[in-house]
C-alpha cells in the first residue's frame, strides 16, 4: 500500500508539461468535445445549453462558442502550470496534476453555470445547485476522454522515443551487454546495460528497478512481479536474494554477516543494504564466495 501512495507524489513525466504538448492538449480537447457534443448529445446537452431552440447549424457555433468559452479557463490553467513548473522549488506531482485537473473541472462547471443562469438557458428560475450538478457531470464526461486519450498517446510516443534511443545504444555499442525488462504484458518497458543495474525490489504486483544513467542513481517502476521477472533473467548474473529483492551479482562490493543475517552492500550513496534469507542464501553464496 505504501509503494502505491508513493506513485501519486512522484513527478509527472516531463513531457506533459512542454509548452508545446500542453497548446496541443488544450486545442485537441477543444476539437474532440465540439465533435463529441455534436454527434453524441450526451445528457441531453442540447437541452441543457439550448432549450432546443436552435437549428443544428446554430448548435455547432453555440456549442463551440461555449466549448471556446470554457477551453479559454483550461488555456490559462495550462498557462499557470507551465510557468509554475519552470521555478526550481515547485514540482508537478502525479496527485498535483490530478487534483489541478479536477479544479479545472470545477472552474469549468462553474463557469458554464454563470452562463446559463444569465442566459436563461440552463433556467434562471431553476436552483443554481441543480445546474452546477448538471454542468459538472456533463463538464467530467465530455472533457475526461479527450484528457485520457492525449495522455495515453503522449506516453506511448515518449516510449517510442526511449526504445529508438536504447536501439540505437545497441548499434552503437554492440560489445555492450543489456538486460530487458517486459512488463507482465510482454512489452519492452526498460533495457539497462548490464554493469549499469544494480538491483530490483518487489512491490506486489509491480518491480522497482535500480540503476545507474550517466552516473545518476535513477528508478523505473514497471508492472510485473517478481517471480516472473526472476524467470525472465533465469540466465543472468541478476539473482534473487531474498523473497522481495533481486541483485546483480557483479555489482555487490561488500557482503556482510551480522548475527544471523546476511547483507549485500552496493556501495552507492542513498542505497539501502540488501538482505540475503535463508531460502536463497546457500545459492547466492555459491555465486559469489569462491569454493575452496
Amino acid at each position: 500500500m505504501a509503494e502505491y501512495t508513493s506513485i501519486f507524489f512522484q513527478k509527472i513525466p516531463k513531457y506533459l508539461l512542454t509548452k508545446q504538448n500542453q497548446t496541443l492538449m488544450v486545442l485537441f480537447v477543444s476539437l474532440f468535445a465540439v465533435i463529441f457534443i455534436n454527434i453524441f448529445k450526451p445528457f441531453g446537452s442540447e437541452d441543457w445549453m439550448t432549450k432546443g431552440r436552435f437549428s443544428p447549424t446554430e448548435y455547432l457555433l453555440w456549442s463551440t462558442i461555449l466549448v471556446s468559452l470554457g477551453m479559454s479557463i483550461v488555456a490559462i490553467s495550462r498557462v499557470i502550470m507551465y510557468h509554475y513548473s519552470k521555478k526550481p522549488v515547485h514540482s508537478i506531482t502525479i496527485l498535483k496534476y490530478a487534483l489541478w485537473v479536477i479544479v479545472e473541472l470545477l472552474l469549468l462547471s462553474a463557469s458554464f453555470t454563470v452562463l446559463a443562469l444569465i442566459t436563461s438557458y440552463g433556467g434562471a428560475s431553476r436552483d443554481p445547485m441543480e445546474i452546477y450538478k448538471n454542468a459538472l457531470q456533463n463538464t467530467i464526461f465530455i472533457m475526461f476522454i479527450p484528457y485520457l486519450i492525449f495522455i495515453m498517446y503522449l506516453s506511448y510516443q515518449d516510449k517510442s522515443a526511449k526504445l529508438r534511443t536504447i536501439m540505437e545504444e545497441n548499434l552503437g555499442n554492440k560489445s555492450t551487454s543489456f538486460i530487458a525488462f517486459h512488463d507482465d504484458r510482454g512489452i519492452l518497458q526498460l533495457s539497462v546495460a548490464k554493469e549499469n543495474l544494480l538491483y530490483i525490489e518487489s512491490a506486489d504486483n509491480y518491480i522497482s528497478t535500480w540503476y545507474l544513467k550517466n552516473g545518476q542513481l535513477k528508478k523505473q517502476l514497471i508492472r510485473i512481479t517478481l517471480k516472473d521477472l526472476s524467470q525472465q533473467l533465469a540466465d543472468t548474473n541478476i539473482v534473487r536474494c531474498h523473497r522481495s529483492f533481486m541483485v546483480n551479482l557483479d555489482q555487490i562490493k561488500v557482503l556482510r554477516r551480522e548475527k544471523e543475517n546476511l547483507f549485500i552492500e552496493l556501495g552507492y550513496p542513498g542505497l539501502k543494504e540488501i538482505p540475503i534469507s535463508k531460502t536463497y542464501g546457500e545459492e547466492v553464496l555459491k555465486r559469489i564466495v569462491p569454493i575452496k
